[in-house]
């Protein structure tokens, strides 16, 4: 009973964010696609450096929905190549 309510606390909560106005500039949905597409290399790279995975701020939806097009995107490439991987040494007869 207290975690639902904790939890529907929290969600009321984080619907009171927002995210300033959209300046002419603010990236939009290719900048979103290609941040995306590079959002494992970023990840990776921000261990080690000051990098950004997610510009802030940005265009909004439009930029939101590429991400998450790109993200998708790069996960099914790398997903079909370890498959194709492992599928050649199963297959791969002796």
């Amino acid at each position: 009973m207290y975690r639902l309510f904790a939890l529907c606390s929290l969600a009321l909560l984080a619907g009171c964010a927002h995210q300033p106005a959209a300046q002419p500039d603010a990236p939009g949905f290719l900048a979103g696609l290609l941040h995306g597409l590079i959002a494992l290399v970023s990840l990776a790279a921000s261990l080690f450096w000051d990098v950004r995975m997610y510009a802030f701020p940005n265009a909004g939806f439009s930029y939101d929905l590429g991400f998450a097009i790109g993200f998708v995107f790069s996960l099914i490439v790398i997903m079909l190549s370890v498959m194709a991987q492992i599928g050649g040494l199963l297959t791969r007869s002796h």
